[in-house]
């Protein structure tokens, strides 16, 4: 995640601020930095209405514009890498654990950690999935409302209720509006893809390591036949 500092940011006080589908959020008032410069937050004001404190770590400078990373996108790549990242070293503690060259009282404890950071984090991809369809049904009903504020100012413009200045100026709002909404919708449902894929391979790689485990473990049976039988001759 990138990290901006204060002079890169300063000249944008007082700037609008745009979300990652071209929609303005506000207006850059405030900056919060630490004694580094590193910014942590920044406060906006949105359509005079209130204001708003935005994340750094959801921050980017991109074509000279503020641009701001939808909460559920960054909560959705921060697990996403997290997971991966688990993963891997899970794999490699295997990889250490079956060269033998290490003591179980090293080993054990570093797995038994990750396993318990794994499920954490799987836990935690739940709860980010939940936000992530929440944020889809919002998408939808404002496709919903789009749907309907187009059908009403057509109606009113071909019954010539509205002028054409005016019906061009609303189309062009919403058109712009139903192309960011429907971008938006499309990038959640691919993360949501991601992150979906992201938990399945590593519990199939788990069940993988698992099963290995215990092909190694299982201790060969005797057949039960004739096992310890005795067998008794009667004379006639």
């Amino acid at each position: 995640m990138t990290i901006l500092k204060i002079d890169e940011v300063s000249r944008y006080t007082g700037d609008e601020i745009h979300d990652e589908y071209g929609r303005v959020l506000g207006t850059v008032i405030s900056i919060q930095s630490s004694v580094d410069g590193r910014v942590e937050s920044l406060t906006i004001k949105v359509a005079d209405r209130y204001l708003e404190t935005i994340e750094g770590e959801r921050l980017k400078v991109q074509e000279g514009k503020i641009i701001v990373t939808p909460n559920w996108k960054f909560e959705a790549s921060r697990i996403i890498e997290n997971l991966d990242r688990a993963y891997k070293r899970r794999k490699a503690l295997d990889t250490v654990s079956g060269q033998n060259e290490l003591p179980s009282s090293v080993v054990e404890p570093m797995k038994r950690r990750l396993e318990e950071d794994i499920k954490a984090l799987r836990i935690k991809a739940d709860e980010v999935k939940k936000i992530i369809n929440g944020r889809v049904g919002e998408i939808e009903d404002e496709e919903l409302k789009v749907a309907k504020a187009i059908a009403s100012i057509e109606i009113s413009y071909f019954s010539g209720e509205v002028g054409e200045k005016g019906y061009t100026q609303s189309m062009n709002h919403l058109r712009k509006l139903k192309e960011s909404i429907s971008e938006e919708k499309r990038n959640a449902k691919e993360y949501l893809e991601k992150l979906d894929k992201t938990i399945q391979l590593a519990f199939n790689e788990n069940k993988e390591v698992v099963k290995a485990k215990e092909e190694e473990n299982k201790i060969p049976q005797i057949p039960q036949s004739n096992q310890g039988s005795l067998v008794v001759k009667i004379q006639g």
